[in-house]
């Protein structure tokens, strides 16, 4: 068992006093940067009278989980799922469960933790690289655009960006040399390199998605106008992950668990041969994720700038993050059972969590209707340095259909220009939990930069669903 960061356990005490001391120093280090960082001028929550004492720890036969949100807002499958996580050999130190913890498969979404030993393709998550992109227009503010040319800005980005399963018909311009510079960077597997030669890879650079994936023009406190996305690596990602799943799986039952599925935590042993591909794969699936988001960037500021004259984007303050990914990163800590302190690099892994390093700019969106935010971390070790990716689900994309009615879900969208679409229904504001308390929860490891409000939102839908397309504002 180890402990990152330089909180190191004493050796010789009884295991629960020892989870209590690291608890109690991570207390002591959350106090030192929220006072560290209490004449910051960022942009308030306006919420603090909603804040607890945070994490919750979780104790289980192995490391301890730290939760950072209430335990009564948290599924019991979900608690389930960190503590079946915790107990798994993976993870050293101890599992960060972030405040829009939820159900996921084979581990939460919302789950960060570290490994020198092993990497979990399910922990990674299927959409390797998901994640966000945002970047402000010099200039440009709310008041200047009027709402016909809102509708025409939407209806620019339905043309430009494909959305769902769709695609571009043709490659755009300079994506296959895009391809040819992330392979030069990261050399992919034989598996890897064929599945990547297919024309759909090509063509979905600069596509959208589906789920809870979007496209916004929004603006700040200032009112000054932003495009944001959010998207991962499509079908390569989606497909790299089902790939590596099954080496998992098999390396699992090889070492004579015949209980996985694909639904559980299999996992890799790092410096196998699967396991360094698994990374090598992986991380050129990051790169394409990145570059997808930036792609579609540009789109969307074309669309904007069709309707508007002098749009700039102001590339100095992009922001292009994921959500879903493993990086090698470094870290302190000590075995109990050894003297000495390890100082190096570990592999952590983010599913649905935000990197929010003391400092780093980084982006929670909430859903469809309820805002954003641009945040800075405060590079807090309890979380291994992160923050929420968004505000979590708290209804399955099934009950959210069944409960949320479409007039309820029409009002929530109110002076929003969107599509009233009944398939994207289970994506409502509804569906989710609520952000602002989600913010209140994670105060200590990250703090609001602006808020953005949308003011347009497109998403992607089942092309084949007949319902009718209600537009709103």
């Amino acid at each position: 068992m180890a402990l990152p960061c330089s909180l190191p356990l004493s050796r010789g005490l009884p295991r629960t006093l020892q989870c209590r001391r690291l608890v109690a120093r991570l207390f002591a280090a959350q106090n030192t940067i929220c006072r560290a960082n209490a004449t910051d001028n960022s942009v308030s929550s306006g919420h603090d009278l909603l804040r607890t004492t945070l994490p919750e720890v979780i104790q289980t036969k192995r490391v301890p989980v730290l939760l950072y949100a209430d335990r009564q807002s948290v599924e019991p499958e979900a608690i389930s799922q960190l503590v079946k996580l915790a107990e798994s050999p993976m993870p050293v130190g101890f599992v960060s469960a972030m405040p829009d913890i939820h159900v996921g498969k084979g581990v939460t979404i919302g789950t960060v933790f570290a490994s020198q030993d092993y990497v979990c393709p399910n922990a990674v998550g299927v959409d390797i690289g998901c994640g966000m992109c945002a970047m402000p227009l010099k200039g440009l503010y709310k008041d200047d655009i009027a709402e016909d040319k809102l509708r025409r800005v939407q209806g620019n980005i339905k043309r430009s960006i494909p959305t769902g399963f769709e695609q571009h018909d043709r490659a755009l311009p300079g994506a296959k040399a895009e391809l040819e510079r992330i392979s030069n960077n990261v050399k992919p597997s034989s598996w890897l390199e064929e599945a990547a030669s297919s024309k759909k890879v090509a063509q979905q650079l600069g596509t959208l998605g589906g789920g809870n994936h979007f496209l916004e023009v929004v603006h700040d406190e200032t009112g000054q106008v932003w495009v944001m996305l959010h998207s991962g690596s499509r079908y390569i990602g989606n497909s790299t992950a089902q790939f590596y799943d099954k080496k998992a799986v098999e390396y699992m039952k090889g070492s004579g668990d015949a209980r996985v599925t694909a639904k559980d935590i299999n996992y890799l042993e790092i410096q196998s041969e699967a396991g360094q591909a698994y990374l090598q794969d992986m991380t050129w699936c990051q790169e394409y994720a990145l570059s997808n988001r930036r792609l579609m960037l540009d789109l969307l500021v074309d669309c904007v700038a069709h309707e508007l004259s002098n749009v700039v984007p102001d590339t100095d303050r992009l922001i292009n993050i994921h959500h879903n990914y493993c990086a090698s990163e470094p870290c302190k800590f000590q075995d109990p059972s050894k003297t000495e302190m390890f100082d190096g690099n570990l592999w952590v892994t983010r599913k649905g969590a935000t990197s929010a390093q003391k400092d780093q700019l980084g982006i929670i969106p909430g859903s469809m209707g309820v805002g954003s935010y641009i945040t800075r971390g405060k590079g807090n070790p309890g979380s291994w340095n992160s923050c929420s990716h968004g505000a979590g689900r708290k209804m399955s994309r099934t009950r959210a259909r069944k409960e949320i009615m479409q007039a309820e879900f029409e009002k929530a969208m109110k002076g929003i220009v969107c599509d009233h679409v009944e398939a994207v229904r289970d994506e409502a504001p509804q569906a989710y939990k609520d952000l602002t308390q989600v913010m209140a929860d994670q105060q200590d490891l990250t703090e609001i930069v602006h808020k953005l409000q949308p003011l347009v939102n497109v998403k992607g839908y089942d092309k084949y669903f007949k319902g009718k397309v209600k537009r709103a504002i």
